[in-house]
């Protein structure tokens, strides 16, 4: 799977849904290649703490993108690659949208963030018709309250009025999502079965349920 995580807005849980997503799928036997093209290089300072079997993540420039990616995905050496792009609207934007297999727009139960991720949404619909290509795309709400809430209330219901597709599956404010950069495991290690590591499961078991029902349509379209 080519799976992109994209943000235009900072502070949304994008660096760390992709860490907690690649890793999970390594742990699980997976072999995992992690592009950190942000320019904060979070992903890579993050994976010399606990280094995980499987798992590579090789932080790159955005112009760069192009012939890393192509080497790499034609190497045959790797089942997924997760690119976590920069927190930026800019070029690389749409090569990663172009090549992906699920775009994943994470975003906190805001307007400001439901606004932004509604601009990514456009932008994979711009590389859908450019391209020709069917792109599965999904927003992921992150840094949930345990209680629903009015502004929970609110984003659910602008969801539905906006048309965009959503994960079930929504991260709740945790402690395991933070320490992971502190001691270097992810969620499925440090809560497995549980919190944060449940979510990241089920996370994972939706993405290939719409990844799978989308191949038929990708194999066609390539």
């Amino acid at each position: 799977m080519i799976l992109t995580f994209a943000s235009s807005k900072g502070g949304v849980g994008k660096s760390t849904t992709c860490a907690a997503v690649a890793s999970a799928l390594a742990l699980a036997g997976a072999r995992v290649l992690l592009l950190d093209l942000d320019q904060n290089r979070t992903l890579q300072r993050w994976s010399k703490k606990a280094p995980i079997d499987g798992l590579d993540v090789s932080a790159i420039e955005p112009k760069d993108f192009g012939s890393v990616f192509r080497d790499n995905a034609n190497s045959g050496e790797y089942d997924h690659i997760c690119i976590d792009l920069p927190g930026s609207r800019e070029v690389t934007l749409f090569k990663a949208l172009a090549r992906s297999d699920l775009v994943i727009i994470p975003a906190q139960a805001s307007e400001p963030d439901l606004r932004e991720a509604l601009v990514v949404a456009g932008d994979v619909r711009d590389v859908r018709e450019t391209t020709a290509r069917q792109i599965p795309y999904r927003l992921l709400l992150t840094k949930v309250y345990p209680l629903r809430t009015r502004v929970t209330d609110f984003a659910y219901a602008e969801l539905a009025r906006l048309g965009l597709p959503l994960f079930r599956t929504a991260l709740v404010e945790r402690s395991a999502y933070r320490e992971m950069f502190l001691n270097g495991q992810p969620p499925t290690v440090s809560e497995a079965g549980k919190g944060a590591g449940l979510e990241i499961t089920n996370l994972i078991e939706e993405i290939k349920a719409i990844v799978a029902e989308q191949e038929p349509e990708l194999r066609k379209a390539g």
